[in-house]
């Protein structure tokens, strides 16, 4: 179970300039809009305004006339905004309202004489920036050690960084009070800052774990943490990559007690996006023990109802071929299912297109002469090594893998007729069953053709549409839009719902496969447990293999002396990856991607469906695009 504090990321300050960043944007399309050091301490914001040519830059010399230039919301320094001033540069203040205060209140109190000791962090760029309002001569206070170095005889005003514990700062002024110093101060710690400590530790202390989302190097985020980590085993996490890491490998459930919180320069969406992903983590790692241990009953079934030796021989290697699968699209038909329904009815269907799955990996391991599938030997290289004693030129350890693939598309039918035939929506399902079946094929056909017309044929004008239909027919109706669909038939769903998941779930297929395209040419046999190099070796029609050929001719010619070459080297694939990045072959495949990711993403957040379905399905998009295999 997830639990959020009442309070918790950015506060209206950030907000406040992250916003102000994308206006001017919005309004000087023309413009170069620059933030001048980076805007708030998280990578995710900073990425962010980078995809849309929002730039942070650490020297204001490089500035042409008509650019113009955001003040972040840490502050600046007072030279800062002379040197702009001066120079007759348009800028846009985006300081936090509470930080500008801060300011005033130096300014001040500093004229009126006071010695000025601000605590806080030295190196803070806020602590900077307040330093530079009362000449750089206030006093930083980061430790109780520092206590004693203050002059008795000497009046002081006291303020505090904004985001720094209060700590530090009631523990100063006790000092001061005890030891009869002389001074007047304003706490300006951030209410907003106090309240997510207050609102985080008061969710913390009941929960499990504790999550604290934010960059590594923002004082606020490392401050929270430290106040966490204190109380319960918590982790701080900047990038999805590490967060998906750590809950993969902890012994997470649905009903451990996980706790996400954020400081105040992480915005909400970053932490919805951390949010979903655990959701489907739990979600998946759930469904997955359900499904291992129902797959595990119906393998066992098969044997049982045979007594042939060379058939269960032949069954009892599909077995292993049909167990340990990731169940990824038996989890979307039962979240298809769960748009309208809530109990376990879809589970059967799952196993059936795990079958299914099974039976068509057999076939493709034929056609693409492959050694390794989930980490293990395939079939037919099972057959080809117990035959080999018999040196023989005979294709019979492709025929009877053949018959076995074939057995199981039949044992996926029957499955299904048996749990479903008396089910209202059953024609439908299966008749979309079938239409799943044969749009793969006909993907696989083209998938075939296309590599040996491409290789062999000089005049064949390859075209990108020629990919995209391999990616739709292939991939999407087989991975994501047949099974999500098929689990929504089977929940009832309506026929214009059903239209329009299809239409989203398209593209998302799509981004499934670029980014198979793009782990097959970059992975490795370990991470992905199949074999590696075997898109190179194949001839494969991707996206990064048109785009180089339709492009950037100019390195096809070197990319052909590796592409279909057999029992491809090591170096030999370093080679085509080199080719591949440096035509920029990659960097197309993979804006391509995160665009068809980013606008599935955003037409299901605006969908009107069960929030709980939505945030699964928004965690299986960020976890195919960070996945390794």
């Amino acid at each position: 179970m997830i639990y959020f504090p009442k309070t918790y990321g950015t506060c209206n300050g950030a907000n406040k300039a992250i916003s102000l960043a994308y206006k001017l944007k919005s309004d000087n399309k023309d413009k170069n809009i620059y933030i001048y050091k980076e805007l708030l301490h998280n990578p995710y914001v900073i990425n962010e305004l980078k995809e849309n040519n929002i730039l942070c830059i650490d020297d204001l010399s490089t500035l042409k006339d008509d650019d113009i230039v955001i003040i972040r919301a840490h502050g600046e320094t007072k030279e800062t905004f002379e040197y702009l001033d001066k120079r007759g540069i348009e800028y846009y203040d985006a300081t936090c309202v509470n930080v500008k205060k801060v300011h005033e209140i130096v300014i001040d109190k500093y004229n009126e004489g006071n010695k000025i000791i601000i605590v806080g962090k030295k190196s803070h760029p806020e602590v900077i920036g307040t330093n530079s309002w009362c000449n750089n001569e206030a006093i930083i206070i980061e430790n109780e050690s520092q206590f004693e170095e203050l002059d008795k005889n000497t009046n002081y005003f006291i303020v505090a960084q904004t985001t720094i514990s209060e700590d530090l700062y009631n523990n100063l002024i006790s000092y001061m009070k005890k030891n009869n110093y002389s001074f007047d101060t304003k706490n300006t710690i951030c209410p907003h800052q106090k309240f997510i400590h207050i609102s985080s530790l008061s969710v913390a202390k009941d929960m499990d774990i504790v999550f604290v989302i934010g960059g590594k190097h923002s004082s606020n985020t490392k401050e929270l943490y430290s106040l966490c980590s204190d109380i319960k085993k918590s982790y701080h996490v900047d990038n999805l990559n590490e967060f998906y890491e750590i809950i993969k490998k902890e012994d997470l459930s649905l009903s451990t007690k996980i706790c996400i919180t954020a400081g105040a320069s992480t915005p909400h969406n970053q932490i919805q996006e951390y949010a979903s992903l655990l959701e489907f983590v739990l979600y998946y790692k759930n469904k997955v023990k359900e499904f291992d241990k129902e797959i595990t009953k119906y393998n066992k079934s098969l044997i049982d109802n045979t007594d042939n030796k060379i058939v269960v021989d032949a069954i009892k290697k599909f077995i292993n071929m049909n167990s340990d699968g990731k169940f990824l699209r038996g989890c979307l038909i039962d979240l298809g299912y769960r748009l309208n329904k809530s109990d376990n009815y879809a589970t059967t269907l799952a196993i059936a297109y795990e079958t299914f799955q099974t039976s068509i990996l057999i076939h493709d391991d034929i056609i693409d002469n492959a050694i390794l599938r989930r980490g293990k030997e395939t079939i037919s290289e099972t057959y080809r090594k117990e035959f080999a004693k018999y040196n023989h030129n005979d294709n019979i350890h492709n025929n009877l893998s053949l018959c076995i693939g074939d057995l199981g598309f039949f044992l996926t039918n029957e499955l299904i007729i048996k749990k479903y035939k008396n089910d209202k929506n059953f024609t439908k399902l299966f008749s979309y069953y079938n239409d799943i079946v044969i749009n793969t094929i006909k993907g696989e056909i083209l998938d075939v053709y296309l590599p040996f017309k491409e290789k062999y044929d000089s005049k064949n004008k390859l075209k990108e549409s020629d990919i995209f239909e391999i990616y739709k027919l292939k991939t999407s109706w087989y991975s994501v839009v047949g099974p999500f669909v098929l689990g929504m038939i089977l929940g009832n769903a309506s026929a214009k719902s059903i239209k329009e998941m299809e239409s989203i779930l398209e593209n998302i297929g799509i981004s499934f496969q670029i980014k198979d395209d793009i782990l097959g040419i970059f992975s490795s046999k370990d991470i992905l447990g199949k074999s590696v190099y075997s898109d190179i070796e194949e001839f494969k029609q991707t996206i990064l293999y048109s785009y180089i050929k339709i492009n950037k001719p100019e390195y096809l010619t070197k990319l052909l002396n590796y592409y279909g070459k057999e029992n491809i080297s090591e170096e030999d694939a370093k080679e085509v990856q080199n080719i591949i990045i440096e035509s920029g072959s990659l960097d197309y495949a993979v804006t391509l991607m995160n665009k068809l990711f980013k606008e599935s993403r955003n037409r299901i957040i605006n969908l009107n469906i069960s929030e709980y379905v939505k945030n699964i399905l928004l965690g299986f998009i960020t976890y195919l695009e960070i996945r390794e295999k």
